[in-house]
């Protein structure tokens, strides 16, 4: 099972992966919560893979999907906390070369402050997560 939650820094919003990335788990969730993020008006999307362990093809055509989506809207997808598999997998499909990634949310957040020159704050709001089978 999977799940997907989003919380935002300031105009920056934090989309968190949990489980494993696989055939049939979560896809058609990460790009609805995309979509609902880039309506709302947010440009600027991480895509937290801290706590999943592994990724499939699927998996990876799903992020792809994710990055032409936003990237085709005038956004910025960033990646962070790659587990060492996932770092692998996406290495060798070289998108690691397309899609800037970072260690930990503060530097993907940095990142950001770089191009704008203002630092992002954490913003109350609720935290929203989809689940799946």
């Amino acid at each position: 099972m999977i799940t997907i939650g989003i919380h935002y820094l300031d105009d920056i919003a934090s989309v968190d992966v949990r489980g494993k990335f696989i055939k049939g788990q979560g896809g058609f969730q990460l790009q609805m919560l995309i979509d609902k993020v880039m309506t709302a008006g947010t440009s600027k999307i991480l895509l937290n893979l801290t706590e999943v362990p592994m990724v499939d093809s699927m998996g990876i055509g799903e992020i792809v999907r994710a990055f032409t989506k936003v990237q085709e809207s005038g956004g910025t997808l960033k990646l962070v906390g790659l587990t060492d598999r996932v770092y692998g997998a996406l290495q060798i499909t070289r998108l690691l070369s397309l899609i800037e990634n970072f260690k930990t949310e503060e530097e993907a957040v940095a990142s950001f402050v770089k191009t704008n020159g203002k630092p992002a704050k954490p913003r109350a709001r609720k935290k929203k997560e989809v689940e799946t089978d």
